[in-house]
């Protein structure tokens, strides 16, 4: 079985990518941050939403009535 890193290698040399993972450019970690509170914010929005339609379809469940004998 070949190293994996050759056959990554292989492909990014046949495909013409050019990865070099010394440089330093793209997302900064303040951007990590934001985007992650961001998500983090939207989750519990649609949590709060999802919970709030569970609870008022159970408080709208009717309770039977015994039957009169």
């Amino acid at each position: 079985m070949p190293d994996p890193t050759l056959v990554f290698d292989y492909l990014c040399a046949r495909f013409g990518v050019d990865i070099d993972f010394s440089d330093e450019r793209g997302m900064t970690t303040t951007e990590v941050a934001v985007i992650t509170f961001l998500l983090v914010g939207a989750a519990i929005v649609v949590l709060g939403i999802i919970y709030t339609a569970a609870k008022g379809n159970a408080d709208n469940i009717p309770t039977p009535e015994q039957p009169a004998g």
